[in-house]
């Protein structure tokens, strides 16, 4: 049954990438096609012999920034066409969306959490993890003083925004349990990328899953004076936060495609973290970029995350573990699926 769902969503998606969707939807099954407006990759370099590029279609996460810096790095500098690829870069129009692509074969490659990929695979998703580009979680339970929120405890009755992601209410659930509280307790909204924006404006009082780094420096710029508690205080164990996620059948036809996207990748992230300056300006000029962003949060998001960054897209086995073993244990995968299921290295 599983497998025949993926197949429902693989024909729609590629119905939709035909010209076929009308928009975005909140259907359970979400194949629309991603944002038209993605980057168009460089030429390759005039002084090396001309070459057909293979084109490989990326869905980000969220919005381009900080996180994805050594994606947007390797496409500005020509890295990925030194390896004979042409990259379009898109963000879906909601955060649940990489998954779905992929998992359709809208676009070869994304972007995603690695928890929310051992739960896509238990709901039958053909998908694998074949790199990292953020192997440090910086997801966190944030408030502001206008929140009228001293504690955890205090967050009965109150209102938690967080992005979406199916992963993140299972999370929310085992936090909220360690302070003797269930999701019945709160108002869980799911805010999209306005995780902030539902904090200014009183739609939310605290917000989860939106990062140290990112969400919270924001409000720091904004002089809202957040109160952080990052996950790992939060009872969840270390885990590679941002993976690049491929299908299954497509690892198995062409592993060198894999291979050559995150090597390119690699050299990205390495270049923004030796000149932080050019990472902040590939960031202003990307065209996704976070709209409520300013050139000065921007540049203190980056300046948090670059260090965060994988320099060589490894996952660690044994974190992977744990996480799965964890998510067995608070009841979020019905087994613990082998490590080798979940992710390879082989392609980094």
């Amino acid at each position: 049954m599983k497998a025949y769902l993926w197949v429902v969503v693989a024909i729609a998606a590629a119905a939709l990438a035909a010209g076929c969707g009308q928009g975005d939807s909140s259907q359970a099954v979400e194949t629309a096609h991603p944002r038209p407006q993605g980057k168009e990759p460089p030429k390759p370099s005039a002084s090396k012999p001309h070459r057909k590029l293979k084109q490989v279609r990326l869905t980000l996460d969220e919005h381009e920034g900080p996180t994805s810096v050594g994606i947007m790095m390797a496409a500005k500098r020509g890295f990925f066409a030194d390896v004979g690829l042409s990259v379009w870069i898109g963000d879906p129009q909601t955060p649940n969306r990489p998954v779905r692509y992929v998992a359709g074969e809208t676009v070869d490659l994304g972007v995603t959490h690695l928890p929310e990929v051992a739960l896509a695979q238990q709901r039958g998703a053909p998908i694998v993890a074949v790199g990292s580009l953020l192997p440090e979680a910086t997801a966190a339970m944030i408030w502001t003083e206008d929140s009228r929120v001293h504690g955890l405890g205090d967050l009965k009755g109150k209102t938690i925004a967080i992005t979406g992601l199916p992963f993140q209410e299972e999370f929310l659930q085992s936090v909220l349990a360690r302070q003797g509280l269930t999701l019945k307790d709160v108002t869980v909204k799911k805010a999209g990328y306005e995780l902030v924006n539902s904090l200014l404006f009183d739609r939310a009082d605290a917000i989860f899953g939106g990062s140290w780094n990112l969400e919270a420096i924001e409000l720091e710029e904004l002089a809202q004076k957040p109160t952080v508690t990052r996950i790992g205080k939060l009872g969840v164990p270390a885990y590679d936060e941002l993976v690049v996620i491929a299908n299954k059948d497509r690892v198995a036809k062409d592993p060198k495609l894999i291979h050559d996207f995150m090597s390119a990748v690699a050299r990205g992230t390495e270049a923004a973290v030796k000149d932080p300056a050019a990472a902040v300006e590939v960031i202003e000029e990307g065209d996704e970029g976070n709209p409520d962003s300013t050139p000065e949060i921007t540049e203190a998001e980056t300046e948090a995350t670059l260090p965060l960054l994988s320099r060589d897209g490894y996952m660690s086995p044994k974190r992977a573990k744990r996480l799965v073993k964890w998510m067995v244990a608070q009841g979020m995968l019905d087994r613990e699926p082998e490590v080798s299921e979940l992710l390879t290295n082989r392609y980094r």
